[in-house]
């Protein structure tokens, strides 16, 4: 598979477009992957359509649904077991949707009281209650360090180290966002553990510790994380996850649908050349 044929695109970029029109921007691109959400549709992961109707859109568009974002708190053992029914729920749509991955994100809110080893320890508990779950599913759980200074979990070392202690360390990849890779200010990459890249962009102008989700634009030649280079870099370590556009910024979503369409491919063909 070429880098251009890896790309994917995440609902966040229009996430007011009815499901089935998502897939038909992607698939007008040609973008065979897409990546669904549960944070940004009253609807549902997917919008509530009928499983007979959603095979007929995935097989006429093309396009497959690779992962669901997200668990969240995944890693919060205060939440441990209602987290359980919340995966059950979400590999449920997964299967309707004959999607392979499901994202789990830690907490990332002031206040944790958890010590380091609290939540190392809490960390590793959750990966083994969900290991089962994932491998009866034929799923994977892509855990997604998130940079930010309040984050519980910051960085993939940590992340690689917590499922090497787990009971089920085939259940699980890693996800390596660009723009979480650059707050966390992680040097160290993880290509043959990664099953997911996520890419953005972030202009200059704000301290590291000021940027938030809203900064995260199409990646073009003014980005500050180097998005371009992070993804080379991983490609070259020989990993073969797929390329997944996630621009959290307003600006973006309310593009209309032609002009998204025209950065989109002007933000490919300088990401990957």
């Amino acid at each position: 598979m070429t880098p251009r044929e890896r790309l994917s695109l995440n609902r966040v970029a229009k996430p007011q477009l009815p499901l089935v029109a998502f897939l038909e921007l992607a698939a007008s691109l040609g973008i065979r992957h897409v990546e669904v959400r549960n944070d940004f549709t009253e609807k549902g992961v997917l919008d509530g359509l009928p499983e007979a109707e959603l095979r007929r859109a995935l097989d006429r568009t093309g396009v497959r649904i690779v992962s669901i974002n997200a668990l969240y708190p995944f890693e919060d053992g205060r939440v441990l077991d209602a987290n359980v029914k919340r995966l059950g729920a979400l590999l449920a749509d997964a299967r309707a949707a004959d999607c392979p991955m499901i994202v789990l994100c830690p907490l990332n809110e002031a206040g944790d009281p958890r010590s380091a080893a609290q939540r190392a320890d809490e960390l590793v508990r959750a990966l083994d209650a969900y290991g089962p779950l994932l491998q009866a599913a034929g799923a994977v759980g892509l855990i997604e360090p998130l940079g930010f200074e309040r984050s519980a979990l910051r960085t993939k070392r940590a992340a690689v180290d917590a499922v090497a202690r787990c009971a089920h360390p085939a259940a699980y990849r890693l996800l390596h966002d660009t723009f979480h890779h650059y707050l966390s200010g992680e040097q160290e990459l993880f290509p043959r553990q990664t099953g997911l890249i996520h890419v953005s962009g972030v202009l200059a102008g704000k301290p590291r510790p000021a940027i938030t989700d809203d900064d995260r634009i199409l990646v073009d030649e003014r980005d500050v994380m180097d998005t371009r280079g992070q993804v080379a870099a991983l490609l070259q370590g020989g990993c073969q996850a797929l390329i997944s556009y996630e621009p959290f910024s307003p600006t973006v979503r309310a593009m209309p649908v032609p002009a998204l369409k025209d950065a989109l491919l002007r933000s490919a063909g300088y990401l990957l050349g």
